[in-house]
């Protein structure tokens, strides 16, 4: 009977553990973020701005579109909301250069999330993992592995300035 006991409260332990964890690592998306998602997951996109009433979508590999728009559009990304299947450092960094107001994603990397909530930038999201990993998935993501030792978003940005040249 005692060991019964013990391991139902071990059990009950794990699933509200399990509970806690999946409650504190989710953040849920508003309508409009919900439907920014729909958007970018229904029409195969990388990216999609929502920018006033002006939306655009995006279909280049990684962070190609961001850094295209930090570069030629600045203003497409300040004060915008954006939605991006994953969210790495690299992303990141150029959202919060960019001025971004809001980001919703599918996936975003611890480093990310935190570097977003110290911008003061909202986010919601579905799955928060402590990296993003490489297309194969045997190592980090090589973007974000770029960053490792750089110390402010303007260190990142100069980073993948120089490195992702268009």
């Amino acid at each position: 009977m005692k060991k019964r006991m013990m391991t139902a409260v071990w059990v009950l332990a794990v699933c509200l553990t399990a509970m806690v964890s999946c409650t504190t690592s989710r953040r849920p998306h508003d309508e409009q973020g919900a439907a920014l998602l729909h958007i970018l997951n229904a029409d195969h996109a990388s990216l999609v701005v929502l920018n006033n009433d002006s939306l655009s979508i995006h279909t280049d590999r990684g962070v190609q579109d961001l850094l295209r728009l930090l570069r030629e559009e600045p203003e497409r990304l300040h004060g915008a909301q954006v939605a991006d299947k994953i969210v790495g450092r690299a992303a990141a960094s150029l959202m919060v250069a960019g001025g971004v107001s809001e980001v919703h994603t599918n996936l975003i990397s611890t480093p990310a999330l935190n570097l977003l909530r110290e911008a003061g930038i909202p986010v919601s999201y579905d799955e928060e993992v402590p990296q993003i990993l490489n297309r194969d998935r045997s190592g980090q993501c090589p973007i974000d592995s770029r960053l490792n030792d750089a110390e402010t978003v303007n260190e990142c940005v100069t980073i993948l300035q120089a490195g992702l040249a268009l």
